[in-house]
């Protein structure tokens, strides 16, 4: 039960940033989205959706210590242990799936949704122990180190100020697939087919996913995790798809483009002869981070939105440039410079096409900020 002090908190529009008409409409508006999910928690015996709408209101209504106990008592009764709501979250087996397809179909039918901006990302959380699904020790890019955690692979949306997350998938360790953590997997229904795969194989069946499901987004977006690789860039090129991928400082790109072939082998030369292709042009790649000092390096001041501190205005340079494969494929790219808030530059490679304009580029790197909020 909410007591007087409670209430006056909740319905403060100071707390939500909401006009006060806004905040005393939120509880209609939950009903009426949870009523549009709730035959996504259907079984094959029963439906377990109201246990849905009980931890959501659970989870907006309490400040702090948001477990199932918690929950419980805050939104059923004060003498609900929450082992029925423990079991709807950790053991049901309703699909989550289902939940990220119907997001993603009420983003297809809204017509002021379309060409939005599909970013990739991850999310990782420290954990007390191992034994929690796909726990381990791992990079946690949301604390910054390595530590011992769960990752997951993450896939948002962003368009006309709206932002969601459209789909996701737990990223599991290599060595969760070993006989030590059999019981483990059991344990966390970790479906038996479940093979090791990179992160980058999640995130490239996540946006193949997105695109088969006709969501409409016009570019996909990622850091520099996934930027650096080249084969994901050309996988995600191969799918028709544009991106925009971040990239490191250091990585090296070419000026002019480069000719890829299998060189001649030596006369006289002892053993095999060459078979592997690579660069034989004489041109060498240069770091992106050189460029800023080239002379042709000039920047253009691109509006990007309004903000709360005002408009958001960035200083921006484009060229393009190649980029050669491990299957010694060549790429033909943007590259894409921005002069961040502290004077440093970061960079991105796209393979939008040639005539794409500068300002476009600039809006397509501006809303992958948008992964971070979502």
């Amino acid at each position: 039960m909410l007591t007087e002090s409670s209430k006056v908190d909740i319905y403060n529009p100071q707390r939500w940033g909401l006009p006060i008409g806004a905040v005393y409409s939120l509880g209609n508006r939950l009903i009426k989205v949870w009523s549009r999910f709730r035959d996504c928690f259907k079984t094959r015996t029963n439906n377990t959706g109201r246990y849905a709408l009980i931890y959501i209101r659970g989870a907006l209504s309490l400040e702090n210590k948001r477990n199932y106990a918690n929950i419980a008592r805050r939104v059923i009764g004060l003498n609900d242990d929450g082992q029925n709501l423990q079991q709807f979250m950790s053991d049901s087996p309703w699909s989550a799936q289902g939940v990220f397809d119907q997001i993603q179909a009420e983003i297809i039918h809204r017509d002021e949704l379309q060409g939005g901006m599909l970013t990739l990302d991850e999310s990782g959380d420290e954990k007390a122990g191992d034994k929690s699904a796909g726990a381990g020790r791992q990079y946690l890019g949301r604390m910054g180190k390595v530590d011992l955690g769960q990752v997951g692979v993450v896939l948002g949306y962003y368009q006309a100020n709206m932002w969601t997350m459209v789909d996701a998938e737990l990223f599991l360790p290599e060595n969760w697939f070993d006989e030590a953590h059999r019981e483990l997997r059991i344990r966390w229904h970790i479906p038996a087919d479940r093979t090791f795969g990179t992160k980058s194989t999640i995130g490239l069946g996540l946006i193949k996913r997105a695109k088969d499901n006709g969501l409409p987004f016009e570019a996909v977006g990622f850091d520099c995790f996934y930027g650096q690789n080249p084969q994901f860039r050309a996988d995600v090129n191969d799918e028709g798809l544009i991106y925009m991928a971040d990239i490191p400082s250091d990585t090296m790109v070419y000026l002019k483009m480069p000719v890829v072939g299998i060189p001649e082998t030596p006369p006289g030369k002892r053993g095999p002869q060459f078979s592997c292709p690579r660069v034989l042009s004489e041109g060498k790649p240069v770091k992106v981070k050189k460029i800023v000092n080239y002379s042709d390096f000039i920047l253009t001041p691109i509006q990007i939105r309004h903000t709360e501190r005002g408009l958001l205005i960035y200083e921006c340079f484009a060229r393009r440039v190649w980029t050669v494969t491990d299957q010694s494929r060549i790429m033909e790219e943007w590259l894409f410079v921005r002069r961040e808030a502290d004077g440093d530059f970061s960079y991105s490679l796209s393979n939008a096409p040639s005539d794409t304009p500068l300002s476009k580029l600039a809006l397509w790197r501006c809303d992958r900020y948008f992964a971070e909020r979502i």
